[in-house]
């Protein structure tokens, strides 16, 4: 079974997905900042769902952030990373629905990398109510469901070759 490459238009899609996702995500940090600064929890859905303002100086749950050499080092590594992630996304190397959930990974990733390397800090709103869990943003959900998305993709891809090769 070969794997059909995405056509130069849906490449070109996946990228200005991943530029949409990017601007969404800087535009609710910027109503984030104006609107929850200061302003401690605003409830959103009772028991449920909250925004409070957060700064993350660390990577995920905080972790590092009290080390900003190491922390520097991570952003440019994860910079690196993400730009060559961006090639391989614009030479069609992943298959269509892989293509897709990798756009939603990245345009999550470069929202956050935009606050780091801008601010020093990621800036995180969203607060789950029913269970004691770390604050986070709209990049970190498009992140997360993509990567959930691109692991089923994978899972699919696969089931199928195998079952091509049965005899």
């Amino acid at each position: 079974m070969t794997i059909k490459k995405p056509k130069l238009w849906q490449r070109l899609v996946a990228m200005g997905l991943v530029g949409v996702f990017v601007v969404i995500d800087q535009l609710v940090k910027l109503w984030a900042v104006s609107n929850l600064r200061g302003q401690g929890r605003m409830v959103v859905i009772p028991g449920f769902l909250g925004l409070r303002y957060a700064e993350n100086t660390g990577i995920s749950f905080g972790l590092l952030g009290d080390l900003p050499v190491v922390m520097n080092v991570v952003t440019a590594v994860t910079g690196l990373l993400m730009a060559a992630a961006l090639v391989w996304l614009l030479l069609g190397r992943l298959p269509g629905m892989q293509m897709w959930a990798a756009a939603l990974v990245l345009g999550g990733g470069l929202g956050n990398f935009i606050d780091r390397a801008v601010q020093g800090f990621v800036v995180d709103y969203l607060e789950f109510l029913f269970m004691r869990f770390a604050i986070f943003n709209l990049a970190d959900v498009f992140i997360t469901c993509g990567m959930v998305w691109l692991c089923v993709a994978i899972f699919m891809a696969e089931s199928r070759k195998s079952k091509a090769m049965e005899p």
